[in-house]
């Protein structure tokens, strides 16, 4: 029941954007992966789905904006909830479980995290970001990388073909047309900050994020800080 769509612009983020998906306890599901970049090999990533079920994988022309390929992607999709999942982050065995027991509980047509856990890289350090955001209604600050909707919505409500800010017009969009959205737990999600800032589409220094997050602990493995239980399995 969840079409989960990744666009991705890296060959070296491979593992991370199948791992993702292969850890996710809910079953019914299917991964449409969008490749981005002209340079990308369609052939190794078709290969690497092989090992796995329900995975379609579309190469784009690089000139392509996000949004081009998030709504690409929601057009090919076969359930009715669309999860859209950065290349670059983690997501929980009970990510998806967590999501889609919000959407059941809240009667929500878009869910997200507003507060969540954000993980820097070049020092070990887990950080918990923007908190007072969790198991509320409410859109300003769903992270776009949390983001999760129902079909329905489109394409009355889709993302806008620009190269930056599409999360939030799609929100804004949201908002103006009376969605209700709801933001869940920090549990199940981190945002990982490598040391690098230039492989990163949003090239904020640490420093500035530091500004609206509070320390967890300093950790090479924040798994089992970061889960939380959701569902039987």
């Amino acid at each position: 029941m969840v079409s989960i769509i990744a666009c991705t612009m890296r060959d070296q983020m491979m593992d991370n954007v199948f791992a993702n998906y292969a850890r996710q306890k809910w079953e019914t599901k299917e991964l449409i992966i969008i490749l981005n970049n002209d340079r990308m090999d369609l052939n190794n990533w078709s290969n690497r789905a092989k090992k796995y079920s329900n995975i379609s994988i579309y190469q784009l022309p690089e000139e392509k904006t996000l949004g081009d390929c998030l709504n690409f992607g929601i057009s090919k999709a076969r359930y009715d909830i669309i999860a859209k999942f950065d290349d670059d982050d983690y997501y929980s065995p009970y990510y998806l479980t967590e999501a889609m027991t919000a959407f059941k509980k809240t009667g929500a047509e878009v869910i997200g995290k507003g507060t969540s856990f954000l993980y820097f890289e070049q020092n070990d350090l887990l950080t918990l970001y923007r908190q007072g955001l969790e198991n509320k209604d409410g859109s300003k600050f769903l992270k776009g990388g949390t983001l999760m909707f129902k079909k329905s919505l489109f394409p009355k409500i889709k993302f806008p073909s620009q190269k930056a800010g599409s999360d939030s017009h799609f929100r804004n969009q949201c908002k103006e047309n009376n969605v209700k959205m709801y933001s869940t737990s920090r549990y199940n999600y981190v945002c990982l900050r490598r040391a690098d800032l230039t492989s990163h589409t949003y090239q904020l220094p640490p420093e500035e994020y530091m500004k609206n997050c509070e320390v967890v602990e300093t950790t090479k493995n924040f798994e089992s800080a970061v889960t939380k239980r959701f569902g039987k399995k």
